[in-house]
């Protein structure tokens, strides 16, 4: 698996000064701050989630569909052979393309759904960030949904992603006793 710095060398080598490339620091740095908050509760590679996290997006290198980015994340990772990290770049979007979505889109014929906590992490996490600042998951939907308004099929997917997300986000807020949402402002307004 990646360094943080090896992801950073790679992101900033595919990512040049584009834009995009803050909003990937941004989701790392809520990523490893919410990763230091569970590691003691949960069995969590931080590591790997900071790498993922700021590897996710990486696939805006080539376009900046909504899920193309993820299929080309994907593409590029497991070229470099880093089939871990490529496999949050494909199943970060919509929180995980089933299998029979996933071929559609060019990816192998196999399910890309986030099953480890990292890889859960990832999306959820995304959620939370607005380009490179903090918001709520509502709001961020409610951006996509204008963003992508008129593209029917994605923005219904994007409802049960959004759903799973939320779950998530419901979940871990109960079991750690904070707001995820709380944490990545904080965050993002003071160490970012």
């Amino acid at each position: 698996m990646l360094s943080y710095d090896d992801a950073l060398i790679l992101l900033h080598r595919y990512g040049g000064n584009q834009v995009w490339i803050r909003h990937c620091k941004a989701v790392a740095c809520v990523a490893a701050r919410v990763g230091a908050l569970m590691e003691a509760k949960y069995d969590l590679d931080v590591a790997y989630l900071k790498a993922g996290a700021l590897l996710h997006d990486i696939g805006r290198y080539k376009t900046h569909d909504p899920i193309m980015h993820g299929v080309e994340g994907y593409r590029l990772l497991t070229t470099l052979g880093h089939h871990d990290e490529a496999f949050i770049c494909a199943s970060h979007v919509l929180c995980g393309l089933p299998r029979s979505e996933a071929s559609g889109f060019g990816l192998p014929d196999q399910d890309f759904l986030p099953v480890t906590m990292e890889q859960r992490l990832v999306p959820m996490i995304d959620s939370l960030v607005e380009f490179d600042r903090p918001t709520t998951l509502e709001k961020r939907v409610l951006s996509i949904n204008q963003r992508y308004h008129g593209n029917t099929w994605f923005l219904g997917r994007m409802e049960q992603a959004a759903a799973k997300a939320r779950g998530l986000l419901d979940e871990l807020n109960l079991d750690l006793g904070i707001s995820l949402e709380q944490v990545a402002a904080e965050t993002l307004m003071s160490d970012y």
